[in-house]
């Protein structure tokens, strides 16, 4: 008699560190909803603290002795800092979690903040002054720099093609928010004490957030999933292959350069904007309001981005595909801002150009729900390595169009030029994106 041929053994892998990118271990509804607010919060509490000192400039500059320039060094410093996080925090991001980075590095520039107003005490000298705050800028910019990455490949693990354009959008609108946080606290706080209770207040502020986001990530990682296997199970090494970023293959696929030209392009006049929008207004319209134009912007950037995060999925909801939703919300952002650009050059009315520029600004952020998720729709299991590569490009184009705009006014004086040019960027990342993207993974 011949016996039936055994099955083979039915094995139970129970582990805590399951593949971050299987569907057992996607956020659910409430969940996603959760980490949402966590991460906007975050966003928020990181853009404050990194604004804290642009506004307290004046302040340490008359207590430290510092001029134009000393100042300029300081400021300066945390974008030595902040391009060279970028990779690396993206590629640690994909191998051991976003969130696990985002925590780690919030607790790092959470204390940077807190000793800020203690260091530049311990010298005597101006040069002291100066090396120490240029030091803890520097240390600003390179725990803040795996920031955006981490996030993009955390959400690329965790949230669904057809939600993401809405979160990312969320989390995304909170660096407004946290800019206009630290004007209005920063300045109540001031008036009522000295500058060093400003970083005192977010780095308490910031230690908190991270405190309470890694109690909900270890809640998280503490799921334990059950994989049922015959026969051979799966082994670490494969994971490890299957995550290890094929490099020579990403540089030779068409939609990753639509990414990277495209977000270049956009930093490149949003940087512009951020920086010489203020002087615009005072020298072309003296009498002006600095709250009016250095607020309104912003805080009309907040609801625009959430809104466009909303358009975008509804598109994908309505069978529109992934790839041509992305270029949608794209086209919106870049022919919203090459038009108000062009047009704001052209008007000699202070609210003609104070509505242009509030609609260049909520234009540009419509592109949360277009560059960002699509570096996780051409890479989920990469997308914090591509999205590093690609915001490490970004920082450097931002000092680069304010450079530019720099020396064309110092030519011509002509703010025209200026804006002009940014809205020939725009329409070139609108080119570039909408004949390369795709929607669907290339690697």
């Amino acid at each position: 008699m011949i016996s039936p041929k055994s099955p083979p053994p039915l094995k139970i892998i129970l582990d805590s560190k399951s593949d971050p990118y299987s569907k057992s271990s996607q956020w659910n509804d409430s969940e996603r909803r959760l980490w949402t607010v966590l991460l906007f919060v975050m966003t928020s509490v990181l853009f404050s603290a990194r604004t804290i000192v642009p506004l307290v400039a004046v302040n340490l500059s008359k207590e430290f002795g510092w001029d134009k320039t000393d100042t300029g060094l300081v400021l300066g410093s945390f974008f030595w800092g902040y391009p060279i996080a970028q990779i690396p925090g993206g590629m640690m991001s994909d191998r051991i979690g976003g969130d696990y980075v985002i925590i780690r590095a919030a607790f790092i520039w959470g204390v940077v903040t807190l000793v800020t107003p203690l260091v530049p005490y311990l010298f005597t000298t101006k040069a002291g002054t100066i090396m120490s705050m240029t030091v803890l800028r520097f240390l600003m910019g390179l725990t803040q720099g795996v920031h955006y990455p981490s996030l993009t490949s955390l959400l690329s693990q965790k949230v669904t093609a057809d939600k993401r354009a809405y979160v990312m959008s969320c989390v995304f609108a909170a660096s407004s928010l946290g800019t206009l946080l630290t004007g209005a606290i920063g300045s109540i706080i001031m008036d009522h004490s000295n500058w060093h209770y400003v970083f005192y207040f977010f780095g308490t502020i910031s230690i908190v957030i991270a405190t309470i986001i890694q109690s909900f990530s270890r809640k998280q990682r503490r799921k334990t999933f059950f994989s049922f296997q015959n026969g051979r199970a799966g082994t670490r090494k494969d994971d490890e292959e299957k995550k290890s970023l094929p490099v020579l293959k990403l540089l030779t696929k068409k939609p990753f350069w639509g990414i990277l030209v495209g977000h270049n392009a956009l930093n490149f006049s949003m940087w512009l904007l951020l920086s010489w929008m203020p002087t615009y207004f005072k020298e072309v319209f003296p009498e002006s309001k600095g709250w009016v134009y250095n607020v309104l912007p912003w805080l009309a950037a907040i609801p625009a981005s959430i809104a466009g995060g909303c358009l975008g999925d509804s598109l994908i909801a309505h069978k529109v595909p992934v790839g041509i939703s992305r270029k949608i919300m794209h086209t919106l952002s870049m022919f919203g801002m090459a038009f108000s650009l062009l047009s704001v050059g052209l008007t000699d009315s202070y609210h003609s150009s104070l509505v242009l520029l509030v609609i260049a600004v909520m234009s540009q952020s419509l592109s949360n729900s277009s560059i960002p998720p699509n570096a996780q729709d051409i890479a989920p299991k990469h997308a914090g390595s591509v999205f590093g590569i690609v915001n490490a490009m970004g920082a450097v184009q931002g000092f680069v169009g304010t450079y530019i705009a720099g020396c064309i006014l110092h030519s011509t004086g002509s703010w025209s030029a200026v804006f002009n040019m940014s809205a020939c960027v725009c329409l070139f990342s609108w080119v570039v994106f909408t004949l390369f993207a795709v929607g669907t993974p290339v690697i």
